[in-house]
């Protein structure tokens, strides 16, 4: 039945009612006493009760139709998870809107004139209740291949992990080798050493999963003990053993410690999760992790061998002995392990690639094949084949043959077996190192298992919410002794190809690990060792292959050491001991790859094809700088990157001298030399001290007149040494021409961040009108030479842009002192344009103002037809914020600021701007090129002047006198070269060269 069929009869039944006898006949969702419904009535009623019962009959085919149609596509199409489940949603949808109809709905009659029928109490909330509880049994017995798929898992899963928490030398009652007993070892003081393992482990997985069914965000997300700490708790048993020995006190304290790592890392995952902190787990280097997993597998696989054997393993002459002598045992676990990787590389060559069920299928067979292996071989009795070690011992160290009660007081040694009394604080105290390294990596699974799940299952993760819940899931295994838990990503990959999903179902999961936290260790006896060591060397092989096999050629030499550093560390020595090699190999690479990845100087180049934002210079200063002997050639500039520490310091400041020494004393000597931080991230102590000696030896030793160190950001050099001061510190310089005013100053304002200050007799013109007038009243005729002051040896700025522009008045000034002092007055006049008042000027001075700033532009052409040019200007005045253009209006004229100052900006990139001083033209290419504005223009004085020429008067002057109009497209041309060769274009890439 289609949707539209489906809504037409609801629509039709839930409108049958007919008028008879002036009163409406109600539906029949309602009950009402038969007495006041005539014999028509009740015709009519039984008629539509029989529809409703077919209609149910229908839905409900329906429904076991969807069913079966689930279950098939769950057999056969494993691979097509996220197809399915996006299926699976549209299908359920009106699924339960009619369970919700059906349940629900509750016509009541109209009101009309006579009184209405009375009616039943509704039973609508019971047949909902009764529906919800039907459909939740329904879920359950419909995933519960899925929920007994698990719990064969987790009772595989309990066996060869819960009998490894303890050390092989901490002998079981039911240990048929005691020689090790106090030899190096000692007899475990409670009985059922695996038993209480294997309880343990799957109490841990209980907790995790009741957690992960109400807490997190995956609706099939399977809770695991963390089996990959099982090192972690060697080394805590080996620990507590040193200082308290092997009786029941050392057990106490072992037990307390598993609670409190655990409640540790449930409270780091509940803070990470609340705080949304849950990225930072990713910034532990690759790398070390990666080593850890090795490290961790090859563990795996060296207690999978103990298991086996029921021997210490070790890598010495004894270790081979031993594995000589259990070969008999240990036949089996190489016999399947073989078997299961031929397997694997069949079904891979096949083109079937990963199969998901192979293993656990696999692992599950394991036992039954090693019964008739048994019986091929001879029919070994089951007392004769433990005592061979090839099963556990009998729980409470009974034999196979007597009664055992799963009633006993082992069944609660977890929750009884922490007394305060006898807890070793000594020993708690020695194990924080191996506590603070567990949670550390406990930390990694997380964020692995959480995303890869998501894609798995194609739902959206949220991370923060997945930490809190582990938060939970740890802390209350903790609160009660037991060990960490996550959320496993294969078991839940598997639990959801299954068909396993929602939260009941996963409670079953719990609940039927729950009986095998009571009958598992019972159970646990007929399984045969080799399934358990099969099963460790299967994992730890797994991991050591992913540690230091598949990363081969994903890191880099210097990486890849340190993984085979870990590794074996961690395999010899122990937990401890690779968390410091991790902490070494972290801090190693990161030197190495500093030093030989990252040279810390980025660029050494002149400055001749360099600019800075002073354009507008005179045509005298500017042929200096240009010149090829000395100008901007004799300017060295140093582009330094990264972080500068002791590791590469030494090579930075080599390579600065050997360049030094190679341009002394040839045509390309430098004069001056700018060392540009900007992409300097950070610099430690012993860095920053060697900067401060470089300084002083590019000065004696490489006759370096001027030194300028560029900070790249306001707040000074990334580094706490105060660099700043140790740079700056300088002598002055004084040029021969130059006549200065160092008697009038301190030593303190000599030593100036600006090179040229306005001279001291008109520094405070802005401030003093009658000076003001007398400057204002000397622009016609020439005005008299002033004197500029001294300048510093060394000069710290914030930006490439100024230390260029400092440099380049250095250069003009060791060739003409007078011309950089015509320059000063230059810029004195665009100083007291831009902040003087304007009171003090006449239109006629802004008409002077104009000519020199536009002669200036028009450099060598007539000043004739400059005044041409300037007769086409009109003055315009603008006031404090207002608005020249915005950005993508139309260009219909330039404008030369007179006075005031301007900035330019782009509105959607916040901080892109540039000011505009007088003497500037702006709108010039728009003008020329007709595009739209490119920036957007206001006002930010009190008040600016400027002289605008329009588009049409230009264009009248390309039609009448073409070669004046051409002074506009040279204005073009120039700023246009001159921000190409911007050094701001440098900094990062050099994609504008000038051709």
């Amino acid at each position: 039945m289609s949707g539209g069929e489906e809504e037409s009869n609801r629509l039709l039944l839930s409108s049958s009612v007919r008028q008879i006898g002036g009163r409406e006949l109600p539906s029949t969702y309602e009950e009402h006493d038969d007495r006041f419904i005539s014999d028509e009535d009740a015709m009519m009623r039984q008629s539509i009760q029989a529809q409703e019962r077919s209609q149910s009959v229908h839905m409900a085919a329906m429904e076991a139709a969807h069913i079966a149609y689930s279950l098939d596509q769950t057999s056969y199409h494993d691979g097509e998870t996220s197809k399915q489940t996006s299926e699976h949603d549209d299908q359920t949808t009106p699924r339960r809107q009619r369970q919700q109809y059906y349940g629900s709905t509750n016509l009541r009659s109209t009101k009309t004139n006579e009184s209405p029928l009375p009616s039943h109490k509704s039973t609508t909330s019971e047949r909902r209740s009764k529906t919800k509880t039907t459909s939740s049994l329904k879920q359950v017995l419909h995933q519960s291949t899925a929920v007994i798929l698990v719990g064969m898992l987790n009772i595989m899963s309990a066996v060869p992990f819960g009998v490894s928490y303890f050390p092989i030398s901490w002998k079981g009652d039911g240990d048929t080798d005691t020689d090790d007993v106090g030899a190096g070892g000692g007899q475990f003081p409670l009985p059922g050493k695996e038993a209480l393992g294997i309880r343990m482990f799957l109490f841990s997985t209980i907790i995790g999963q009741v957690v992960f069914a109400f807490s997190s965000k995956f609706e099939n997300a399977i809770g695991l003990q963390m089996v990959e700490n099982v090192p972690f708790c060697h080394s805590l048993a080996n620990i507590v053993i040193a200082q308290q020995g092997y009786g029941i006190e050392a057990l106490s304290t072992l037990f307390f410690l598993f609670g409190l790592s655990s409640v540790l890392v449930g409270l780091v995952f509940y803070v990470l999760g609340r705080l949304e902190l849950g990225s930072i787990v990713y910034f532990f280097p690759s790398h070390v992790l990666v080593g850890c997993i090795g490290g961790i597998g090859v563990f795996i696989m060296i207690t999978g061998i103990e298991v086996t054997t029921n021997e210490a393993f070790t890598f010495s002459v004894n270790g081979l002995e031993s594995l000589r002598d259990n070969w008999n045992s240990l036949a089996w676990v190489i016999f399947f392990e073989a078997t299961l990787r031929l397997l694997m590389y069949l079904v891979h060559r096949g083109g079937k690639g990963h199969v998901p069920l192979l293993s656990p299928i696999y692992f599950c067979l394991i036992t039954p094949l090693f019964y008739l292996g048994m019986f091929l071989m001879g029919s070994m009795h089951q007392d004769d084949a433990e005592s061979a070690r090839y099963f556990f011992p009998s729980p409470a160290g009974e034999s196979s043959s007597s009664s055992f009660s799963i009633w006993n007081k082992e069944l609660f040694n977890i929750w009884t077996m922490v007394d305060f009394s006898t807890i070793s604080w000594t020993a708690v105290y020695n194990s924080i190192p191996t506590i603070i390294a567990l949670t550390l990596f406990s930390l990694i699974h997380v964020p692995i298992n959480i995303p890869a799940f998501a894609i798995s299952t194609n739902t959206e993760p949220d991370m923060n919410a997945e930490l809190i819940a582990h938060g939970y899931a740890n802390g209350l295994s903790g609160l009660f002794g037991g060990l960490q838990n996550y959320m496993a990503y294969s078991y839940s990959v598997l639990y959801s190809k299954s068909g396993g999903t929602g939260r009941v179902s996963s409670l079953a999961v719990a609940a039927i690990t729950s009986i095998l936290f009571v009958v598992g260790p019972s159970i646990a006896k007929f399984i045969p060792r080799c399934m358990a060591g099969t099963l460790l060397a299967h994992i730890g092989i797994d991991l050591m292959v992913e540690g230091v096999y598949e990363s081969y050629g994903n890191f880099d030499y210097i990486e890849y050491s340190g993984i085979w550093l870990i590794t074996i560390v961690m395999s010899t020595y122990g937990m401890e001991a690779a968390l410091v090699a991790g902490v070494a190999a972290a801090l190693s690479t990161y030197v190495v790859q500093s030093i030989t990845y990252q040279n810390p100087i980025r660029s050494i180049r002149s400055a001749k094809t360099l600019r800075s934002s002073a354009r507008n210079r005179l045509l005298a200063a500017a042929k200096i700088l240009d010149d090829d002997y000395v100008g901007r050639g004799r300017i060295l500039l140093i582009q330094l990157q990264g972080h500068l520490f002791f590791g590469n310091i030494t090579q930075l400041t080599n390579n600065i001298k050997d360049v030094l020494s190679k341009r002394q004393g040839t045509a390309h000597e430098a004069w001056i030399v700018i060392l540009d931080f900007t992409l300097v991230l950070g610099i430690d102590s012993s860095a920053a001290q060697s900067l401060a000696k470089l300084k002083g030896t590019m000065h004696k030793k490489y006759s370096i007149d001027i030194s300028i160190y560029v900070t790249g950001s306001s707040k000074g050099f990334p580094t706490q040494y105060e660099l700043s001061r140790d740079l700056s510190r300088s002598t002055l310089i004084i040029p021969e021409k130059a006549v200065t005013f160092a008697e009038e100053e301190t030593e303190e304002e000599s030593e100036s961040v600006h090179l040229l200050r306005v001279p001291q007799r008109t520094r405070s013109l802005s401030e003093n009108p009658e000076s003001a007038k007398r400057m204002l009243d000397s622009i016609t005729f020439r005005m008299p030479l002033t004197k500029f002051q001294s300048f510093p040896t060394d000069h710290v700025t914030e930006s490439l842009d100024s230390a260029l522009t400092f440099a380049e008045d250095v250069l003009i000034a060791r060739q003409s002192p007078e011309l950089l002092n015509d320059e000063m007055e230059w810029n004195t006049l665009a100083n007291l344009a831009a902040h003087g008042d304007s009171r003090l000027y006449s239109v006629s001075d802004e008409e002077e103002l104009a000519f020199k700033y536009l002669s200036n532009l028009c450099s060598g052409e007539d000043t004739d037809e400059v005044m041409q040019l300037l007769s086409l200007f009109e003055r315009e005045v603008y006031k404090n914020h207002d608005v020249l253009w915005r950005r993508g209006a139309e260009s219909d004229c330039l404008k030369l600021l007179i006075r005031g100052s301007l900035v330019a900006l782009l509105e959607d990139e916040t901080g892109t701007r540039e000011d505009i001083i007088p003497g500037a033209v702006l709108g010039e290419l728009g003008l020329v090129t007709d595009c739209v504005r490119l920036s957007t223009v206001e006002c930010i004085s009190e008040e600016a002047v400027l002289f605008s020429l329009s588009k049409r008067a230009w264009e009248e002057l390309a039609k009448t006198n073409p070669k004046v109009a051409r002074f506009i497209d040279m204005i073009v041309i120039r700023y246009l070269s001159h921000r190409v060769q911007h050094v701001s274009n440098r900094i990062f890439e050099t994609r504008c060269l000038p051709i």
